[in-house]
């Protein structure tokens, strides 16, 4: 009788089961999250995401397209100012504009940044012919300064010029008004003085107002870092649903690692969104650094979670999956811990005999393996639920 208590005992207290649990569910939660664009560097990762409670998206690339295009020109003339909008221009001042952008777009020939690309491109496709910069220096959250034709030309922001004697007061009222507009406007300064304003446009995703909804929606912060200035920047927020009071502006590139910490020092569990080399070191800090899968290798490289799609949605599909997967890892323990409560009482009783025992130990084994297999008709187009339609 001891041995008959003592072998069924054993076989059904066998932990088989408990061990499957979590690892069963993980691989599982993994291969979803892969077939719906969206890898987890590890299973730890793939826990740890369902607990992020703020979100931090960069702006350029990850909630907008990324692609600038030249929209706006301005020219200073003592006094006057000529704004190219599409409209007719007297000939004096069309050849100021286009001296204006023929400058700064050479200068910027020296810059791989998206905005000194689209002024480029947008000088080419006015048939303006452009030099080659010399001297070209790249001032860091600034602009650029460099040597056309023999002139200083500085192209940049106010800090820029201001640092550099050079007053940016005629161009207040012109730099408001296009920065309203969700433009990021670039002061461009020849030889010491203040020549004109050139203005870059970008394109929000279609679907970042729905992810930002929808990160809301699960009582998630959402916040925006960018280097672009105040006024850009909350209008880009104001268009995606961000609240104004969650907008960091003018963030140097090397000082978005300290932003990141900064918020995650008020206890917050901070998810960092980004696709380029400056955002690799906030990724690498923040509670869970996700790189979107078009941006930069440095960027995928410091983060723990890769999205493949360039598509803001995928965030809320990898805290879903996530969370999913923590809801059916317990599913698990509960099955596993079910069939050991249930039956290591009755082996010590002796009223379960060792066959039985072994037949229940591989049950409550297969029962967990099959609720794991299961979880592979979850789509996290939607939150997960126990009952009723998966999909």
């Amino acid at each position: 009788f001891a041995v008959v208590v003592f072998a069924s005992a054993v076989l059904i207290a066998c932990p088989c089961a408990l061990g499957l649990a979590t690892p069963a569910a993980t691989m599982v939660g993994t291969t979803i999250g892969a077939q719906n664009g969206v890898l987890f560097k590890g299973g730890d990762i793939l826990e740890r995401a369902k607990d992020v409670d703020t979100v931090v998206f960069d702006k350029t690339g990850t909630l907008t397209e990324g692609e600038m295009e030249l929209t706006d020109v301005v020219a200073f003339d003592g006094e006057s100012e000529a704004i190219a909008d599409g409209g007719q221009l007297a000939e004096r001042e069309a050849r100021g504009e286009d001296d204006v952008l023929r400058l700064a777009a050479s200068a910027e020939r020296g810059s791989e940044h998206p905005l000194a690309r689209a002024i480029v491109e947008g000088a080419e496709e006015r048939g303006i012919e452009l030099g080659d910069p010399e001297d070209f220096e790249n001032v860091p959250g600034q602009g650029i300064r460099a040597t056309v034709e023999d002139r200083e030309v500085l192209v940049g922001n106010r800090k820029l010029l201001s640092g550099n004697g050079i007053d940016t007061e005629p161009a207040a009222e012109t730099m408001e008004r296009l920065e309203s507009e969700g433009k990021t406007a670039m002061l461009v300064a020849i030889d010491g003085d203040l020549a004109g304003v050139v203005a870059d446009a970008d394109t929000v995703k279609p679907s970042a107002k729905e992810a930002v909804s929808a990160l809301q929606a699960r009582a998630i912060d959402v916040m925006m870092i960018t280097g672009d200035n105040e006024r850009t920047a909350r209008a880009v927020a104001k268009d995606v649903g961000i609240d104004p009071d969650n907008v960091r502006a003018g963030v140097l590139p090397e000082d978005k690692s300290d932003a990141v910490e900064a918020i995650q020092s008020e206890g917050r569990k901070a998810m960092m969104v980004g696709d380029g080399v400056n955002d690799a070191p906030a990724l690498a800090v923040a509670y869970v650094g996700t790189a979107i899968g078009s941006g930069t290798d440095v960027a995928i490289e410091a983060a723990d979670v890769t999205l493949m799609r360039d598509d803001p949605l995928d965030v809320v599909k990898a805290i879903r999956i996530s969370a999913a997967t923590l809801q059916k890892i317990k599913q698990n323990l509960v099955w596993a811990l079910g069939y050991n409560t249930a039956m290591i009482p009755l082996a010590s009783l002796g009223l379960l005999q060792p066959v039985l025992a072994a037949g229940a130990m591989a049950i409550s084994s297969v029962s967990v393996l099959t609720n794991s297999l299961l979880f592979r008709r979850y789509s996290p187009e939607t939150d997960y639920k126990l009952l009723g339609r998966l999909r």
